[in-house]
């Protein structure tokens, strides 16, 4: 035998009237999908389930169990949201160390392109520089001797010259190992942006 329709009416009304205090406060607290507001959500349930079985009204019975699975759910989805947010959260931690690591890492190697570059610079400084003081020494030593002069003279231009092709080349060598590594450096800002994208671009799908 259900329960008449105007009683029901009146048990609808006293648990709305129980838990609008509860809701009120639950949505001025930003709480309207809180753990708080499942537990009101199934002493509702639970109390229409007793109620129908108190009055072996099937329809409330029902109304009862219907309103404690869709708890339930909710409150499976609440968990699998804050499981979500709470793996959002690290992945982006995770992509801040690694940007701040490549960020590192290609600073490092810009750090080691622009050294290279001043160690080949100066190298050729000084290698130039000796090849003219030689060359200057040569050629003082070769005025000397008119006739052992231009042989001399000519050795030396060609020892000068020779020593600054080696120096030249030496500084072409070390000139292309700092332009490698800056190219790495470069590849690892790009390495770091599109992982950044990808991680972005993962979280949106």
């Amino acid at each position: 035998m259900s329960m008449p329709t105007i009683p029901k009416t009146i048990f609808n009304s006293s648990l709305k009237l129980a838990r609008a205090p509860f809701d009120v406060a639950l949505g001025a607290f930003g709480g309207s999908d809180s753990s708080a507001k499942h537990l009101i959500d199934r002493a509702e349930a639970g109390a229409r389930s007793a109620t129908g079985v108190l009055f072996a009204d099937p329809g409330l019975r029902e109304e009862g169990r219907a309103a404690l699975l869709a708890t339930k759910e909710r409150e499976r989805a609440t968990a699998l949201r804050e499981q979500a947010e709470v793996q959002e959260r690290e992945a982006e931690e995770r992509q801040a160390r690694v940007n701040e690591a490549a960020a590192k890492a290609a600073a490092e190697a810009r750090r080691k392109a622009e050294q290279e570059r001043r160690k080949a610079e100066k190298q050729r400084r000084e290698r130039e520089a000796k090849a003219n003081e030689a060359e200057k020494k040569k050629k003082q030593k070769a005025a000397k001797s008119a006739a052992k002069a231009k042989r001399s003279t000519a050795k030396a231009e060609k020892t000068a010259q020779l020593e600054k092709l080696e120096a030249k080349e030496e500084s072409i060598e070390a000139k292309e190992r700092a332009a490698a590594t800056e190219r790495e450096a470069k590849r690892l800002e790009k390495a770091a942006a599109a992982a950044k994208e990808a991680r972005k671009n993962g979280g949106g799908s």
